[in-house]
């Protein structure tokens, strides 16, 4: 792939935050695209697990999606911004 290639892919990549109920340890951040996860204390004391970061396109995004699907933990919410304007409020 090209220089100009991977800045286009680069300026093209969003930034998500999903929220699944239950814990997912940090262990799990490389199988799951090298997003973050943080484990916060829900309503009624149920965890919740945030995974954040930058993704290329909708099909790693899907990618994601299926493995939170395949460890059987139900889906909060899919939050998505553009990466670049998010790297800059950082």
């Amino acid at each position: 792939m090209s220089t100009i290639e991977k800045e286009k892919n680069h300026l093209q990549a969003r930034y998500y935050q999903i929220t699944v109920y239950g814990r997912v340890d940090q262990s799990w951040s490389e199988w799951l695209a090298g997003l973050t996860l943080t484990t916060v204390e829900g309503p009624r004391g149920i965890p919740l697990t945030r995974l954040a970061g930058a993704l290329p396109d909708q099909g790693a995004l899907r990618g994601v999606l299926n493995k939170l699907w395949d460890l059987n933990l139900t889906l909060l919410s899919v939050d998505c911004g553009d990466y670049s304007s998010r790297r800059q409020t950082k």
